[in-house]
């Protein structure tokens, strides 16, 4: 079994050098931290976590908590962070609660109660309400893919997105325009959208505006009936609205297939646009607002394990970029 030593000569570093990026100190520059980590990679070394439990400094497991696991884009958060975790010797802990502010309270005791060391999470409207009860305990917590009032946080420009498509839309001659968004969650995105619009001296119809509850594009029971009745007005109604944007990868997905079913062909008839440029898009060619998905989560995960960020709240935003593809031109317009 390798041990310290071995990974530290593989790596042509010291044993000192190899210790400060196991406790992920910020001293260590990029190229070092490769470096160590291609050896432990090389040589499968896994760190021990019995010296820091035995003297009860941590339990060694990092909490994830996020809506749902149907959605790409959690699944490849998800990855990042195991990843990350693998190399300081620490394990995560998965939990989702499927956007129900009372399972995310009782997820959040539950892990708690565990010990876990830090917190990563993508939070209900439960946040506020535990906001002062977690920062009591002094666990380090980072909450990912939304800005935050209270903790540490990793968001993307979701205006700018929104402004995007907006802009995409546009370019490409379209009048008529329509969204499918979450209510509470894509307000910013809205706004953005509409402000783009009317800018150019452009109006939208207002029943080409579609809000479902949170979370309600990813359910599991095999039959999304909100999405299937907005297919259905977007059939019956195809020239009133030219273009649309979705919420998310997912529910764009749902969205082209339903209205395909119905001979509504994508884009000659109705242009579409999402976000979050999960695997989803790429392989379905659907054109998308693409998030920078490992440099998020790489962000909040430092946030919670480097102790040189404990003082006031980090909110950290990321610029999103628009991937244009099939779903929104032509196919004879060349796509990314």
């Amino acid at each position: 079994m390798a041990s310290i030593k071995d990974v530290a000569k593989k790596a042509g570093v010291s044993t000192a050098t190899v210790s400060r990026v196991l406790n992920n100190h910020p001293s260590v520059i990029p190229e070092t931290r490769k470096a160590v980590r291609d050896a432990m990679d090389y040589l499968c070394y896994v760190p021990s976590k019995s010296a820091f439990q035995l003297s009860g400094k941590c339990s060694g497991l990092i909490a994830v908590v996020v809506p749902n696991l149907v959605n790409p884009h959690f699944c490849e958060l998800l990855a990042t962070f195991e990843e990350e975790a693998r190399y300081i010797g620490k394990s995560v802990i998965v939990k989702t609660h499927q956007n129900q502010p009372q399972q995310d309270k009782q997820i959040i005791h539950t892990l708690i109660g565990m010990g876990i060391d830090s917190l990563l999470w993508v939070p209900t409207e439960a946040e506020a309400e535990l906001a002062e009860w977690l920062t009591v305990t002094n666990i380090p917590v980072a909450v990912v893919t939304q800005v935050s009032r209270f903790f540490n946080s990793v968001s993307i420009n979701q205006s700018k997105g929104a402004e995007s498509i907006a802009e995409h839309f546009i370019q490409t001659g379209h009048t008529t325009f329509g969204f499918i968004a979450q209510e509470s969650v894509d307000n910013r995105k809205v706004s953005a959208w509409s402000k783009k619009i009317t800018g150019q001296g452009l109006a939208f119809n207002k029943d080409n505006q579609f809000w479902i509850a949170k979370g309600e594009g990813e359910k599991t029971s095999g039959h999304i009936s909100i999405l299937d009745e907005i297919i259905e007005k977007l059939a019956t109604r195809r020239k009133e609205c030219s273009c649309l944007w979705v919420y998310n990868d997912v529910a764009a997905s749902y969205v082209i297939d339903g209205l395909k079913e119905k001979g509504v062909d994508v884009p000659k008839y109705i242009a579409i646009a999402s976000f979050d440029n999960t695997l989803l898009a790429q392989t379905k060619r659907i054109t998308s607002v693409a998030q920078p998905i490992k440099e998020i989560a790489n962000l909040a995960f430092q946030m919670v394990n480097n102790e040189n960020n404990k003082g006031s709240i980090e909110m950290h935003e990321i610029i999103t970029r628009l991937i244009i593809r099939e779903s929104s031109i032509p196919i004879n317009i060349t796509t990314l």
